[in-house]
């Protein structure tokens, strides 16, 4: 969710995202913010550094991640061949299980991602060749 926030003068870009059940990433300008509410109007901050995903990608076909969440299963090793539609790993976003599959017949040449990882829109999370 996408804010604009003013408190007295001052106006803020705030972004908000929810992680679970009772923890929100709050984005204030370009500071990180986890919020974890605990009964309802008690809200702890607690300021976090969000790590861009910086990862060397080989060249290839990049699968990438069409939505945000966690990966929670990698099936394929990377050398070993697959063909078009065969799942590569599990991805969990927004409560559900997606598969994420092979996009052409070819060789897993890089997995990007380790299981637990979370992601984001448009991460490369394997290469097939």
């Amino acid at each position: 969710m996408r804010l604009k926030v003013k408190v007295g003068e001052s106006e803020y870009d705030v972004y908000v995202r929810r992680l679970n059940r009772t923890c929100y990433r709050v984005r204030i300008n370009d500071k990180v913010f986890e919020v974890t509410i605990r009964k309802p109007g008690e809200v702890i901050p607690k300021r976090v550094e969000v790590k861009k995903r910086r990862v060397e990608v080989a060249e290839g076909e990049h699968v990438k991640a069409m939505l945000p969440g966690v990966v929670t299963k990698v099936i394929v090793k990377e050398g070993e061949r697959v063909k078009k539609g065969d799942t590569l790993m599990i991805l969990e976003a927004m409560k559900m299980e997606n598969e994420v599959k092979s996009p052409k017949d070819g060789v897993v040449k890089q997995i990007t991602v380790k299981e637990g990882e979370r992601v984001e829109v448009g991460d490369v999370l394997a290469v097939i060749t």
